[in-house]
């Protein structure tokens, strides 16, 4: 028989959820402000505003924080992207994918200056979690593309330059937003600077990829 949770129990795992995800959303905002090396669990805990013992409760160490908020980064990455439907094209999939990545800068800055940080520091975790995830989706995606390139409807391309490019081009509106706002004259970027840099950065792609209409 499955085991029916109590009330109580019921409350402890609500608790718990919400403790954690308060956490991981304010390391978060730390870890992007601060840089990985200069955060403290302490600082963590004052801007959460909850004792500093209670975050170790959940995560032990820093260590565990940062891979527990890189986890959780990438998932999000991984769920937010559509895959490539090969019945739909190049021009439209590609077209999409940009969109989404653009999207993800302009809503998830912390997220992906996180991720650059990591990178940078060559973080065991992320680098692993490169290797056994990103791997397999490029893999996926480069027989799609082949596909594509089989029936005339582009280019050949190599699908690992192609992506390293797309991220590129994308990510740099989170990275490196201040070096963008300077470029603009503007103080903040507004959904029209995003929108642009969506339709450039897709004309850009889908040239160089030598991306046909797809026949009816």
């Amino acid at each position: 028989m499955t085991e029916v949770k109590r009330p109580k129990d019921q409350l402890k795992a609500h608790i718990r959820a919400q403790n954690q995800t308060l956490i991981l959303e304010t390391s978060e905002r730390v870890f992007a402000r601060q840089g990985l090396a200069k955060t403290t669990t302490q600082m963590i805990a004052d801007e959460a505003g909850l004792p500093k013992a209670n975050v170790h409760y959940y995560y032990r160490s820093k260590k565990d924080l940062l891979e527990a908020v890189l986890e959780r980064i990438l998932r999000l990455w991984l769920d937010s992207v559509s895959e490539f439907n090969v019945e739909e094209g190049p021009k439209h999939n590609l077209t999409r994918y940009i969109s989404e990545k653009i999207d993800q800068s302009r809503t998830n800055k912390n997220a992906s200056k996180i991720f650059a940080m990591a990178l940078i520091g060559e973080e065991v975790f992320v680098l692993d979690y490169l290797k056994s995830l990103f791997v397999t989706e490029l893999s996926r995606e480069k027989a799609t593309i082949q596909v594509w390139v089989d029936k005339g409807l582009m280019c050949p391309v190599s699908t690992e330059h192609l992506f390293i490019s797309i991220w590129a081009m994308t990510q740099t509106y989170a990275d490196f937003d201040a070096q963008v706002k300077i470029m603009l004259q503007k103080d903040e970027l507004e959904e029209s600077d995003y929108e642009e840099a969506k339709q450039f950065i897709t004309r850009m792609v889908l040239a160089g990829c030598g991306v046909v209409e797809q026949p009816l």
